[in-house]
């Protein structure tokens, strides 16, 4: 396979926007054998969203199935990019990139925008890009600096037993 902007990480986690996290984590689970669970308090992030500034205020847990990671995230703000589908269920999926510039410039010469972007207190530029209108979803790049963190997620389900599903990230 040859190598592009997007599949040198190759997609390593699938998210679903939810409107409760803990239950969603639970039926994941039982179906798929996907956990365990570890999520955050909400936190409020000022993001870019279609060219407006805005206060999105969510919280997002974590967990592993096979080698994705599964991403919750559930929003208690408004306006919310999330709610743009229609519905609660499957979002985006992620992929890393290094060259985070290059690879806006490339999404939008084939006509693909920012959903949103935004800068985590960490330093991390994330952007959300809207491929709906072709694929029916989102994309999240980001560059690959969170992996020790995608590590530990990963490293949580690796002899778990599939008790203590949800748990406090960092209890």
């Amino acid at each position: 396979m040859y190598e592009t902007i997007l599949n040198k990480y190759a997609t390593n986690q699938i998210s679903y926007y939810v409107e409760d996290m803990e239950s969603f984590a639970r039926a994941h689970s039982a179906l798929f054998g996907s956990g365990p669970f570890l999520y955050m308090d909400p936190t409020t992030q000022t993001v870019d969203y279609r060219g407006q500034q805005i206060e999105l205020t969510m919280s997002t847990a974590f967990g592993q199935f096979g080698d994705l990671q599964i991403e919750l995230v559930q929003v208690l703000s408004k306006p919310n990019p999330y709610e743009e589908l229609g519905h609660y269920g499957f979002h985006h999926f992620s992929n890393w990139v290094d060259d985070f510039d290059g690879a806006i410039k490339q999404f939008a010469e084939v006509g693909f925008e920012p959903l949103f972007t935004m800068t985590s207190g960490g330093g991390l530029r994330v952007a959300y890009i809207d491929l709906t209108s072709v694929y029916g979803h989102y994309l999240e790049i980001h560059a690959p600096v969170v992996k020790p963190f995608w590590d530990s997620i990963a490293a949580a389900a690796k002899d778990w037993d599939g008790k203590d599903l949800w748990r406090k990230l960092g209890a």
